[in-house]
């Protein structure tokens, strides 16, 4: 378990804006040198920093660096480099996480309510959530989360695609045991959530990441959709689910074309249909595929 106080110091030592943009100058060297052996971090050199930094004098700078050595700094013989901390941090800064609300323009979307039967969807950020509000009854639905530097300087249709990448990324990263966010393990739990949600979607698989507690939910359907066997099975007949967006997954599973059963307590049949074709995963509650099966059967569906 991370230490408190330790975490409290550090985050600490980041107040100040002129160790910020050391932190800065060491990205920028970062992204001046490019590709090299084996990917090593640059090593900036004290005179190197003091050029590239505004401070008052050298033994100013000498103060930041000392603070910030050890933590997200690491002195060599050479001068300094990142460490992963260090790198992390900035990033995350570069990206605006630090810099308040995100300003977005609301716009247009094509697409029906889940809530009704209206088709006059926005599209909007509230929150640093990207989610899509029925102007007709206000229901939203998505809630996806977005970061400023996703949304920001691109157009409407940009917008949905990055928002689409990244999701997708999500669910395959969870899927497999990784956390998206941090990069450790995850559970996968599914749970029955027909109290809130509508018969189709009540079944819906919740990855709980063990060291950030980041939560990533969706059904079962949604997730399975960018399986192998659920690829191959799609594109076989004119679909392919790598490049659909929840916001177009959704709908499938609402009509059932995409549904989930469950056939005992630990275990799940996900089917997805493409006019008379017909996959079946039989899946386990943590959403390890045991069987696949295609078959044909006489419902029609259109894709």
């Amino acid at each position: 378990m991370p230490d408190e106080e330790a975490a409290a110091e550090a985050f600490g030592t980041l107040s100040d804006p002129t160790r910020i943009a050391i932190l800065r100058a060491f990205a920028e060297a970062l992204d001046e040198q490019g590709l090299s052996p084996g990917g090593s971090m640059p090593e900036l050199s004290f005179s190197a920093l003091y050029d590239r930094v505004e401070v008052d004098s050298t033994s100013r700078l000498s103060y930041h660096l000392e603070e910030l050595d050890g933590t997200y700094l690491r002195h060599t013989d050479d001068g300094w480099k990142f460490t992963y901390a260090g790198e992390a941090i900035v990033r995350q800064y570069l990206a605006g996480a630090y810099a308040g609300d995100i300003e977005f323009e609301p716009f247009e979307t094509d697409g029906g309510c889940l809530h009704c039967d209206a088709e006059a969807l926005v599209t909007d950020v509230e929150d640093r959530m990207l989610l899509h509000r029925c102007e007709e009854c206000g229901g939203c639905f998505g809630n996806i989360p977005v970061t400023p530097a996703q949304v920001t300087d691109r157009g409407d249709d940009a917008v949905l695609e990055s928002v689409k990448t990244r999701t997708a990324s999500y669910f395959q990263q969870f899927r497999d045991g990784v956390c998206a966010i941090c990069g450790g393990s995850n559970d996968i739990e599914v749970r029955d959530v027909e109290d809130v949600a509508p018969e189709p979607l009540r079944f819906v698989a919740i990855a709980r990441c063990q060291s950030c507690w980041t939560r990533f939910n969706g059904p079962l359907s949604v997730w399975l959709a960018t399986y192998p066997a659920s690829i191959a099975f799609h594109w076989d007949h004119g679909v392919d689910t790598t490049s659909l967006s929840t916001f177009e997954m959704v709908p499938r599973v609402m009509d059932e074309r995409w549904s989930t059963e469950r056939l005992a307590s630990d275990a799940y049949e996900v089917t997805y249909r493409v006019g008379e074709n017909v996959l079946r995963l039989l899946v386990d509650d943590d959403l390890s595929v045991e069987r696949a099966e295609r078959v044909r059967r006489d419902s029609v569906g259109d894709h």
